[in-house]
């Protein structure tokens, strides 16, 4: 018994080692990233957001975002925005960035739609597989994820790496008072058996560790929280298509 116990040790240790090795060698180089954009407004201290994240007992991350309070804005406008956001430019004193570059100054690179949405709609919907590239502080963050539900109450991602589903993201838009109540709920690991809880393992300590954790709920914060500033102008500009204005109000 105690040999076969040795055994399945040492065998999980090599699949672990394995697996690390795996991942180290499939990762890609430093991702490049943009000068900061100069944007007319501050974003807020996200130290006075509900944040909130704990490793439950099956080893998997549970992360909570309750986001500021959006005024005047719906949660069919904040639909609208994530449904273009992939897909279209903003043009800025003169200058034409992807509208994604707006949604924070200073950490997001890029945001591409690789397989389009179930229907063929343009942008992220139903069914699409959407890729980012975007970094919160120090810390590079990439990924793919496939949308599984999507309406105005808000959107389902799913994330992949090498095809394998590594948890789930959910985001809620609620209208309440004239504006939108914005909540967050991620979870992030396997369900796999034998290589799920060496994934969450990996998962854990190498990417979504503690200081990961807190630049990631941050940068959720101040992104979101920068919709009151743009949001409703974009989408008064709704039947330009793909293309938008942003007026300079210093």
């Amino acid at each position: 018994m105690i040999s076969v116990t040795k055994w399945i040790g040492a065998t999980l240790a090599l699949c672990a080692a394995a697996l690390a090795l795996a991942l180290a060698l499939l990762a890609p180089g430093p991702i490049n990233r943009d000068a900061p954009r100069d944007l007319p407004w501050v974003l807020p201290d996200y130290h006075l957001a509900e944040t909130h994240w704990e490793v439950g007992e099956d080893g998997k991350i549970y992360s909570t975002v309750q986001h500021f309070f959006l005024p005047d804005i719906s949660p069919k406008m904040v639909s609208w925005f994530y449904r273009y956001l992939p897909i279209s430019t903003i043009e800025y004193r003169g200058i034409s960035y992807p509208l994604y570059h707006i949604f924070h100054p200073t950490e997001h690179g890029t945001l591409r739609v690789l397989e389009p949405a179930s229907d063929g709609s343009k942008g992220m919907g139903l069914g699409a597989m959407v890729e980012r590239e975007e970094w919160f502080d120090s810390y590079d963050s990439r990924g793919a994820a496939r949308i599984v539900e999507y309406s105005d109450g808000g959107f389902l991602a799913i994330p992949e790496v090498a095809g394998i589903p590594i948890g789930e993201v959910r985001h809620t838009f609620k209208a309440i008072d004239g504006g939108t109540q914005y909540r967050v709920d991620a979870v992030i690991g396997s369900d796999l058996p034998v290589i799920g809880p060496l994934l969450n393992l990996y998962l854990r300590h190498r990417v979504f560790h503690p200081e990961m954790m807190e630049q990631w709920q941050r940068h959720q914060v101040e992104e979101v929280a920068s919709l009151h500033f743009f949001l409703p102008s974009l989408y008064a500009q709704r039947k330009r298509g793909e293309a938008f204005i942003l007026e300079d109000d210093r």
